[in-house]
């Protein structure tokens, strides 16, 4: 298995770096984003520990949703890849998620 992250999903991460900076520390900021990249290799070992994301069931990729304090990686998995689309604050409204 590998992980393949999307542009989405690497805009998004790096919206999060500047939200946070802004409102704490780079290196706060930093570290979020490096704790939430290294938490996504969780999925390597079991990809599908995640569950199902109905809001975008409409796609028809199987998206799932793994929690992650208050965000969500969403993703789906294709052959051997891990594709994440999206790292979402669960403090946004749902209609922002990337699939």
């Amino acid at each position: 298995m590998r992980l393949v992250y999307t542009r989405p999903a690497l805009e998004r991460i790096a919206e999060i770096q500047t939200f946070w900076a802004d409102h704490t520390t780079e290196d706060k900021a930093e570290e979020l984003v490096t704790s939430l990249m290294e938490k996504t290799k969780q999925l390597l070992a079991n990809p599908l520990r995640g569950f199902p994301e109905p809001k975008l069931a409409r796609l028809g990729l199987g998206h799932r949703g793994l929690l992650l304090g208050r965000f969500k990686v969403i993703y789906y998995v294709s052959g051997e890849e891990v594709h994440i689309t999206d790292f979402f604050d669960t403090k946004q409204h749902p209609s922002r998620m990337r699939g």
